[in-house]
This record gives structure tokens, C-alpha cells and sequence, in this order.
């Protein structure tokens, strides 16, 4: 079984997270880059996904040329320690590569209590992450193939993934205007929201009744739906009724006092609240 989720940074914008986590179950996303770079997104996508209650994780791009203690000391100071996953993405080639990567893991670990997975591709940790550390099975791993085939290649030192990175900017989800990596996720949707560590149910609001507002003082309101119905009463110019019903032969509204005509033979007598 695997649950469906993506990935995203500034390079999306925008996005409204309460309309994307009916569609989303869960999301990780770019914090930081090197020492010099924070995304300028990052809070606002941790923010909304807290508030729609979505599971998420932050993740920094590794910079080889950089301190790599520098780098999980920021990382952590930008994504604060709270947080039930960290993510490593490895992806630069570089000089000794093995022990910066273990050594920003390690400090990341140490800041936080909790062990970071690391983002990869087969083809990047074969080639340029040698002699291939024994160490790398230790943390979980997040993998970058795309194919078609159910399955992804797995780099050196794996025989197993978290979560398949399937695709590369081409997957839309309501709530995002640009389109983003398409993941799975190695489980059930409760075996994703436990790794994560921090879903959250809430409660949506209640929907808010479908509303118009009188155009005219002193619009009348009818016992029927139609305009020999007895009269009840008025409504006051801008004065704001719940619908309850929709009839008549025009367009009429049931109201809580009674029937109010919206419009009869195209002249308009009520607009929509919005």
C-alpha cells in the first residue's frame, strides 16, 4: 500500500494549504540552502500546513563547499526542533562527501533527538558519494527515480525507501498554482501520518449558509412563492436573509420570516452575499 503526497519550495508560490490537504495527505519542503539561503516560503507552508493539520516535514539542500556543522546549526535554528521529521537533500557533487554528509546528519541529530532521512538519487550517491559509506542504511531514505516502473532504483547501501520522489514538475494539486514533485509514500495513510509524527484532525468549520441581501426598502415578504401570496412583512434595503428553500414559478426564496421574490421576468430584486 502507498499513500500519495509532494514536495515543494518557493518555486511553487503561493499555496493555500486548506484547500490542498483535501486532496493532499501529506507534504515536505525546502527550508534552507547552504549557510546564505532561507525559503522565503518556508513559514507559510509550515504554518498552513499546521492549521489544516497536515502532515509535513522541512528539508535542506546540502551545499559540499560549506561547513557542513554550520549548515545543520541553521537548518535547525530556521526549522526549529519541534518538528517529528528532518530531511537531508544531498544532491551537489563534491570532495569528501561521506563525512560532511555524516557529520551535518550527526549535528542534526544531536540539535534535534530525532534521526534525519536523507533525499537522494541512485545515480548522484553511486557515482559521487565514494568509498559508499556503511553507515547510509541507518537513516531512512527518501528516493528520487523517475519512471514509470512500480518500483524505484535503489542507491548503494538501501534496500528499502520511505518515500519514492516518482516525479519532477508535473503534478498539480487543488490549492497550487505551479506544478510540483509527485510522491509515494511506503505505507498506509495512518503508517505516513505516524512517521511524520504530526497530523493533526481538525474540525472544518461549519459551512456558512448561502445568503442575499435586498436590493429595495421595503421588499415584501409572502406566505407563497409568488406575488399572490399574503403579505408578512418587509424586508429593509441591504438587510441580509439565510435561504432556506428555493420555488415559485420565478425565483423566489424561503426565508426564515417567509418567501421573498429574487427576480420575476428579469428585474432583480435580491444579489448573493458573498
Amino acid at each position: 500500500m502507498r499513500t500519495h503526497g509532494v514536495d515543494v519550495s518557493h518555486w511553487e508560490g503561493a499555496i493555500d494549504w486548506t484547500v490542498a490537504s483535501k486532496w493532499v495527505p501529506f507534504a515536505y519542503f525546502k527550508c534552507t540552502d547552504g549557510i546564505g539561503l532561507f525559503d522565503n516560503t518556508y513559514l507559510s507552508n509550515m504554518r498552513g500546513c499546521q492549521a489544516a493539520g497536515l502532515p509535513f516535514a522541512p528539508y535542506h539542500y546540502f551545499e559540499p563547499s560549506v561547513d557542513p556543522i554550520k549548515q545543520a546549526q541553521l537548518f535547525v535554528q530556521r526549522a526549529g526542533d519541534v518538528h517529528g521529521r528532518y530531511i537531508a537533500d544531498f544532491e551537489e557533487p563534491g570532495t569528501n562527501l561521506p563525512a560532511k554528509y555524516l557529520a551535518f546528519l550527526q549535528q542534526v541529530e544531536q540539535l534535534t533527538g530525532r534521526k534525519p532521512a536523507i533525499y537522494i538519487r541512485a545515480s548522484f550517491w553511486n557515482e559521487n558519494v565514494k568509498p559508499h559509506p556503511t553507515w547510509a542504511h541507518e537513516y531512512e531514505l527518501l528516493v528520487a527515480h523517475y519512471t514509470i516502473k512500480h518500483s524505484p532504483i535503489l542507491p548503494i547501501g538501501w534496500d528499502k525507501w520511505i518515500i519514492w520522489q516518482y516525479c519532477e514538475d508535473s503534478y498539480y494539486f487543488p490549492g497550487c498554482q505551479s506544478a510540483c514533485d509527485g510522491n509515494w509514500f511506503n505505507g498506509s495513510i495512518d503508517q505516513m501520518r505516524q512517521w511524520f509524527g504530526n497530523y493533526k484532525e481538525v474540525t472544518p468549520p461549519p459551512a456558512r449558509p448561502y445568503q442575499l441581501r435586498s436590493l429595495f426598502n421595503g421588499l415584501h415578504i409572502r406566505q407563497l412563492p409568488s406575488t399572490a401570496g399574503k403579505e408578512l412583512g418587509h424586508l429593509a434595503k441591504g438587510e441580509i436573509v439565510d435561504v432556506e428553500e428555493l420555488g415559485g414559478h420565478a425565483v423566489w426564496i424561503r426565508h426564515a420570516r417567509g418567501w421573498s421574490a429574487v427576480e420575476i421576468e428579469g428585474y432583480r430584486y435580491m444579489e448573493a452575499v458573498k
